[in-house]
Formats: structure tokens, C-alpha cells, sequence
């Protein structure tokens, strides 16, 4: 595969986001950009990131993401337009940005080039589409259709489109990681931007500062762990419900004055790398995901994870890799973070279950060959 990639390249234009904000999706656009050449994949990219680092938890409508469609629309049209583009890998986390992806997809049919429509949330997606009226939905149905095939991040997204749009192609292609990079022996000679420490154990969170991520109930946690610091690595973020972040930010501020927090704000990926060889656990009690980029680094880092079982996780911490704990009970997430660190016995084990899952499922090489496979049949058909 590899000679005939190099031979003959599939031209892949990616309808994606670049940094900033460096968040999920700009952080995977950014990976598969660099990896893709190796694997005969030849790509160039229409940045529909709105260029900022402002996050809120809302998907919402703006004018200025209008004048980025439109020149991401236009850019589109003059790569497809050149008839050297073999496939389109449209991103999307649909909701409002659903009628600027619905148009790109109709630019590729009008130019006769596959599209993939890679859907890059899971859980809220089901919901959304349940909570939609019937004329909506139906439009949003025909966004899906209109697409030559969607890929997914979890099983659980998988098995309710196949189920509720018949005859639909569906796959399943997770998130990837370079899980070399993220080696304890390598990590550990990456400076780190931690204080030293004092002689408490580390749990580590890397997200947005919002309740839907669950921030405020591993703080209440943390709290009740008196050997314990958070260590948050992010930037703040909006809310949608003000109640929550008062209640998040009333915690924050409690591990604050107990001097048990470490706030370094947004940093770049190779200092959060830095991070993983100096915490014990790593914590996401997400309300909502689709594959979190950060639990693949923590767990091919070797750290023992705790998560919630939303979106992609239960797929990623099936068989014993790391701890689920039930959404929004920082009781039941406190329980679980005191049993590792309790144990460096089981945080090693845990840890090491987590880097075998890692390098055998979600590794570059796999991934990629997913997608070029994915092209390939497409491109056959």
C-alpha cells in the first residue's frame, strides 16, 4: 500500500479547522495533515475555523462565522473546480453549522466528487436529532443522505443512524494518536511548567473551564480529597447554564484558597505532553464528547483515566483500560480518583492496559489506513 500511495496519491481536499482555537477537531485537522503524506494521501485544506479561541458551550450563529463559510464556500468551489480532487472530507459537528456543510456537500456532487461528511461528535447528536420537529428533521436527514458516506467516532452514533436511516453508509473511524510520542520514558525529558511538588498527589484535567465538561463536579471532588491538587490545563469558557458555572467557579475558588489548585491556562500540545509524566491520574467527567483527543494522549501516556460514558469513552475504556463513573456524581468520581491513588499498583496496571489499547487500536498507521480504505472503496464504486 504504501509504494502504489506514493505512486499514486489519493487527492483528499479536507473541509476542516485549523488552530486556533486549539481545541479537538483543529488538533485532529492538524495531525492527520501531517501524517496523511505517508500514507498516499495528498491533502489540501479549506480552514473553516472561525480563528478565534473564544469557546462557549452554545453552537450558535454569528456573522462572522457567515464571512468564514462564505470564503470557505468559495475556496471550495475553485479546488473542485480544477478536477484534480479525488475525494472531499467534509468535518462537522452539525448543529448550526449544518446548512454551511450541507452546501459544501452539494459543491462536491455538483462537481462529481465523493464526499465524506465526518461527523465529529457523538451522544449530543442523537439528542439534537431526537428533540428536532418533523420538517427539521427530515432537512437534517437529507444533509446525512446527501453525503457518499458518514463516518462516525463511536459505536453508539453508529448503530442509531444505521437504525433510524435506512440504507445509509456508515463507519466507525476513531480518533488517533501518535502514541510513540506520548512514551513515560520520552515525556518525562520534556520540561515541564508545573510548580514542584508538594507532597501532594496530581490529578489532571485539559478542557475549556465549563460545567459541560464536568469541571465543577471534579473540583467537588478534588475537595473532598485532602492529599489531593487539580491540575487545569485550558481557558475559560461560556456557559449555558449560569447556575452550573457559579457552582463550577464556587468550587475553583475554594481549591483556590486551599492553595490545591494549579491553573496554567490554554497551553501548546507539546507542554501539555510535558504534563503527563508529572500527575497521577487523569480526569474528563464530560457531560458530552465525541473521541476526547486528550484521553488517547493520557492513556498512551500511560496514566490511569477516569471518565464519564459519553459519546466514543465506553468504546475507548472497554475492558478494563480506565474507570467510568456515572455523569454529574462527583461522589462516585471521588470514590474512584481515592481507590487509584491509593494504589500505585493499580494505577500501573491501569496505565499500562490503557498504552496497549492505545497503540493496538487508535495508532496513526491505523487510522489513516481506515480512511484511505474508506477513499478507496468510494473512489471504486
Amino acid at each position: 500500500m504504501s509504494a502504489a500511495g506514493k505512486a499514486s496519491p489519493i487527492r483528499v481536499c479536507l473541509w476542516a479547522p485549523l488552530p486556533p482555537p486549539d481545541g479537538g477537531i483543529s488538533r485532529w485537522t492538524t495531525r492527520f495533515c501531517r501524517e496523511a503524506g505517508t500514507y498516499g494521501l495528498d491533502v489540501e485544506v479549506v480552514d473553516i475555523s472561525p480563528g478565534t479561541n473564544a469557546f462557549t458551550e452554545r453552537s450558535r450563529f454569528s456573522f462572522s462565522r457567515s464571512r468564514v463559510a462564505v470564503r470557505a464556500l468559495g475556496q471550495l468551489r475553485t479546488i473542485l473546480s480544477r478536477r484534480h480532487t479525488h475525494v472531499c472530507h467534509v468535518t462537522t459537528s452539525l448543529f448550526w453549522g449544518t446548512p454551511r456543510d450541507f452546501l459544501a456537500l452539494l459543491l462536491c456532487r455538483r462537481y462529481g466528487v465523493p464526499a465524506v461528511l465526518n461527523i465529529r461528535a457523538s451522544s449530543q447528536i442523537i439528542e439534537w436529532r431526537e428533540g428536532l420537529g418533523g420538517l427539521r428533521r427530515f432537512l437534517l436527514d437529507r444533509v446525512l443522505r446527501s453525503a457518499s458516506a458518514i463516518a462516525v467516532l463511536s459505536e453508539e452514533l453508529k448503530s442509531y443512524l444505521e437504525q433510524k436511516l435506512p440504507g445509509l453508509r456508515v463507519v466507525l473511524i476513531p480518533n488517533m494518536v501518535a502514541h510513540e510520542e506520548f512514551a513515560p520514558s520520552g515525556i518525562g525529558r520534556i520540561a515541564t511548567r508545573l510548580p514542584a511538588r508538594r507532597g501532594l498527589h496530581r490529578v489532571l484535567f485539559v478542557g475549556f473551564q465549563t460545567p459541560m465538561k464536568g469541571l465543577g463536579d471534579l473540583a467537588q471532588a478534588i475537595l473532598g480529597i485532602a492529599d489531593c491538587e487539580l491540575v487545569s490545563v485550558g481557558d475559560r469558557g461560556g456557559a449555558i447554564d449560569l447556575v452550573e458555572q457559579a457552582r463550577m467557579q464556587g468550587a475553583l475558588q475554594e481549591l483556590r484558597e486551599a492553595g490545591r489548585i494549579v491553573e496554567t491556562g490554554p497551553l501548546a500540545p507539546e507542554d501539555v505532553t510535558a504534563l503527563y509524566s508529572e500527575v497521577d491520574v487523569f480526569a474528563l467527567p464530560s457531560y458530552r464528547e465525541g473521541l476526547p483527543n486528550v484521553l488517547l494522549e493520557a492513556m498512551a501516556a500511560g496514566l490511569p483515566c477516569v471518565a464519564t460514558p459519553v459519546g466514543a469513552i465506553p468504546d475507548v475504556l472497554e475492558g478494563g483500560c480506565g474507570v467510568l463513573v456515572p455523569v454529574g456524581n462527583s461522589e462516585l468520581l471521588r470514590a474512584a480518583i481515592v481507590g487509584l491513588l491509593a494504589s500505585p499498583e493499580q494505577r500501573r496496571a491501569l496505565g499500562q492496559r490503557a498504552r496497549d489499547r492505545i497503540s493496538d487500536r487508535y495508532s496513526v498507521a491505523r487510522i489513516i489506513g481506515q480512511y484511505r480504505d474508506l477513499y478507496c472503496g468510494l473512489l471504486d464504486s
